[in-house]
């Protein structure tokens, strides 16, 4: 077979599935992390830096997908019946039993807006020896597989909400407009036409 060449880049979502087996290579996959539990303070720090990188790259890939879908305003819905009460925790997802060694069944989701940066302590920094705990780190890797494997369903959902946002800020601009009074329109003066008329008398 002849070598082939690629003429065009690769699209955001073909960067963020390199970049996920890249982190997963050098890291370690979800479940290992919670098997570990601990890891050292200094590659503790260089996952953090991969993981906010890759978690812009996917919320970038999202916004773009969605703003492309440009979908009409939803329509309202009509209001469903409550269902009944759960007969048993299955019924709930809050309530389904998480596995450690099972990332299908871990309650993780993926945030389209970052955490607000934390108050920086004032304790003195942490050196490489010492070990943090990386269940969270764990998680987010997670949310973000679901993220780049479903990302049709989150582009979806994204869309959807941008709808929202813009049907809800038209109904309150207009809601503001017809709220404000109508202000009176009055024709400007009339120029003099005795001063303009009048020759202009240099000063001395």
């Amino acid at each position: 077979m002849g070598r082939t060449t690629r003429n065009s880049l690769p699209s955001l979502w073909e960067q963020a599935v390199t970049l996920w087996n890249e982190l997963v290579l050098g890291f370690g996959h979800p479940h290992d992390l919670m098997r570990w539990g601990w890891m050292r303070a200094l590659e503790h720090r260089a996952l953090g830096h991969w993981l906010r990188d890759l978690e812009k790259l996917v919320r970038r890939a999202i916004r773009a997908d969605a703003r492309e879908l440009d979908l009409p305003a939803p329509e309202a819905r009509a209001r469903r019946a409550r269902p009944g009460p759960p007969q048993c925790n299955e019924d709930m997802p809050r309530f389904r039993r998480s596995w450690s060694d099972d990332c299908t069944t871990w309650k993780v989701s993926f945030r389209m807006s970052a955490a607000a940066p934390g108050k920086r302590s004032s304790r003195k920094r942490s050196e490489p020896a010492e070990r943090h705990r990386c269940r969270n780190y764990a998680y987010r890797i997670e949310a973000l597989r679901r993220a780049i494997n479903h990302h049709d369903d989150y582009v979806l959902r994204h869309a959807r909400r941008l709808a929202r946002v813009k049907e809800a800020n038209v109904r309150a601009l207009a809601e503001a407009l017809k709220a404000e009074p109508p202000q009176k329109t009055t024709s400007p003066a009339m120029p003099d036409p005795e001063r303009w008329s009048a020759k202009r008398v240099e000063p001395g």
